[in-house]
């Protein structure tokens, strides 16, 4: 008997024992268990990949939702239907330089979603950090994790003037909430 066999799609003969089959087979899924145990250990935090493991502080309590006369518009771009604010009131700067504020995000028909969030200037990343409920109360949210902010999405196109706005390089424009507020209210509308 013969250890010859059709090679690919019946083309040529190629010689595989089934012994070499075996271990070649052994040493794919052997490969495959491993790496499928690195993603789940980095996936567990078990692992740093290079990543910077700044968590935004979030204070207790989380500021208070605000009214709606208590907050600063910002303009976005003019093919937006939605009118975006800040609370200047919740605009904090961590050790980190992390800066965390209260988005208010108000549809054409009066429709009001209001959202606690960081922006890590440092590697141009935003995270939702906790979301209001009708109520006037914060849930928390517990899973996602640092989103890079990018021009070509126009769904975080208001985490990018805030941005553009409050960043310098990779760090906060200045450690002082008034001045990156001053810095929201002043200056001519950011190009879309």
């Amino acid at each position: 008997m013969s250890n010859r066999v059709a090679g690919p799609r019946g083309r040529g003969w190629t010689s595989v024992r089934p012994a070499a089959r075996r271990r070649r087979a052994l040493a794919y899924a052997l490969a495959l268990a491993l790496l499928s145990a690195g993603a789940a250990a980095g996936a567990a935090g078990l692992f740093d990949f290079g990543q910077q493991n700044q968590e935004p502080v979030i204070p207790d309590p989380i500021p208070k939702v605000p009214d709606p006369p208590d907050t600063q518009e910002f303009y976005v771009t003019k093919l937006a239907t939605n009118r975006f604010a800040i609370d200047p009131a919740s605009v904090a700067i961590d050790a980190e330089r992390v800066i965390r504020f209260t988005l208010l995000v108000t549809s054409s028909s009066e429709v009001r979603n209001v959202s606690y969030e960081a922006i890590r200037c440092s590697t141009g990343e935003h995270r939702l950090l906790a979301l209001a409920r009708a109520d006037g109360s914060w849930v928390q949210v517990k899973t996602g994790g640092w989103r890079k902010i990018t021009n070509d999405d126009s769904v975080n196109r208001p985490r990018l003037v805030l941005m553009w706005r409050w960043c310098e390089g990779d760090a906060a424009a200045s450690l002082k909430p008034t001045e990156l507020v001053r810095r929201l209210k002043d200056g001519n509308p950011l190009a879309p």
